[in-house]
């Protein structure tokens, strides 16, 4: 029997560096869960944070899942005890105090790199839940926290379960919300590569302010010969944009909205390429791109009568993540190289964890360790073992065929879209020279259908 849908609200941001309501930068409206998806602050000192949980604590949602960003520089506790002094030369934090700063707040859930199982449980409430994969890396440029080179993409993001239902990066996917202020794509490859294979609902970063915004990606699961392929990509119209405007920046993908996410009424018939609604007027990134008024007029939100919000303490799930950490800083004569593959791979055979066996399978055959219990144990990607991919990975097609990425396709078929959301508050681009020139963005709503449990 399939499982009762409920309809659930969830209230996105990030980079807000140091911006909140109370400051008039934005308003945050009510939601169910509420995911700020890195760069709280500037620059990561103590007040910074306090400020910055302070206000998401506050806000009006049962639930609230912080991941940080390259600027949440004392959230990585190893960058910043080799370069915490270039930018708190006369005021030097503690990173373990910030760290711990964050168990203080009983709402709010921070994922560092980790995998979660979270239940919604007010009485008034949706009482769904969903698996969330959060993760603060970006690919490393400058002297910035959490910064990773290209070699360690793919055992990064081979991290993500194939079963999350929410996945949030501080880095966008590469050609998706990720475009910017010098026209280009500045996302990750092999994160996007892994969302083909993962597919959850929702992809919720931020990072490059410019590509604020949404896009709702087919992903082809048919095509035996090109890997990691798209059907089609749609460009979401901002109903709250523009000055004066006071409607919300609202998306519904839930089932009451004219094309429900991963419904088989979708945007565009996969099988013969024919929009519901008309021929496709532009290309971007090589792919079709429909302007459809029925596809894409997902309206402005509106309160949900009867729903009251209050805040739980969220059940935490043990996951598997990674255990130290190996500093990444890109075009800096003083950056720490980066260990090479061999010495990963050989530390990672001294493992004293293994993963379940159901972990396993959907992780790709891997040797993970557990969830360190100290957050403060931040995560190291460079301590994973480089595992050697399948020659059918990302390849579509039927299963049982072997000829297919089995894996990711295996009874998992009705997993056809994501939307990508950037949900960057910022719209001013780093660095900030006069506060009178900062624009703001607003928190991005978005409605989906999630399992009651």
């Amino acid at each position: 029997m399939a499982p009762e849908l409920r309809k659930t609200r969830f209230v996105c941001l990030s980079d807000t560096h140091n911006a909140c309501p109370a400051d008039g930068a934005f308003k945050l409206p009510k939601g169910d869960v509420l995911i700020h998806a890195g760069d709280l602050t500037k620059q990561g000192t103590f007040a910074e944070l306090r400020k910055t949980l302070d206000w998401i604590e506050q806000a009006d949602c049962e639930i609230k899942i912080v991941i940080a960003g390259n600027h949440d520089i004392t959230l990585d506790s190893t960058f910043y005890k080799e370069h915490g002094l270039h930018f708190h030369n006369q005021s030097p934090q503690e990173p373990q105090a910030c760290i711990d700063l964050i168990k203080e707040y009983p709402s709010i859930t921070y994922l560092n790199h980790e995998y979660t199982h979270i239940y919604l449980k007010t009485q008034d409430g949706p009482r769904t839940s969903f698996k969330v994969f959060g993760s603060p890396y970006s690919p490393a440029n400058g002297l910035w926290a959490f910064g990773y080179p290209p070699a360690h993409a793919s055992p990064l993001w081979d991290q993500i379960h194939l079963d999350t239902d929410i996945v949030i990066t501080h880095t966008p996917p590469k050609y998706h919300c990720d475009e910017s202020k010098h026209n280009e794509a500045s996302g990750c490859k092999t994160l996007r590569e892994t969302l083909w294979r993962v597919r959850p609902p929702l992809a919720i970063c931020g990072h490059v302010h410019e590509g604020r915004g949404a896009e709702r990606i087919l992903w082809d699961l048919d095509c035996p010969n090109v890997k990691f392929k798209e059907s089609a990509t749609a460009y979401w119209t901002d109903p709250g944009l523009g000055l004066g405007n006071r409607k919300q920046s609202h998306i519904d993908l839930s089932a009451k909205s004219p094309a429900p996410l991963n419904s088989t009424v979708s945007w565009i018939d996969a099988s013969d390429g024919i929009n519901l609604d008309g021929p496709a007027e532009t290309s971007r990134n090589g792919l079709p791109v429909w302007k459809s008024t029925h596809s894409l007029a997902w309206t402005s939100a509106t309160s949900g009568s009867g729903t009251s919000i209050s805040r739980a303490s969220p059940e935490r799930a043990q996951s598997p993540v990674l255990d130290k950490i190996s500093p990444v800083a890109q075009n800096q004569e003083n950056a720490t190289k980066a260990r090479s593959p061999e010495a990963v791979t050989s530390e990672c055979g001294t493992s004293k964890f293994e993963a379940s066996s159901e972990e396993t399978r959907s992780r790709g055959s891997r040797e993970v360790p557990q969830v360190a219990e100290d957050l403060g144990s931040a995560p190291a990607y460079a301590s994973l073992k480089i595992g050697i991919h399948s020659a059918t990975r990302g390849q579509g097609g039927f299963p049982p065929s072997g000829r297919c990425d089995l894996e990711a396709l295996a009874a998992r078929r009705g997993r056809k879209e994501t939307c990508v959301i950037n949900a960057a508050i910022m719209a001013s681009s780093w660095p900030y020279k006069l506060k009178d020139n900062r624009k703001y963005n607003k928190p991005i709503i978005v409605d989906i259908d999630l399992p009651v449990w």
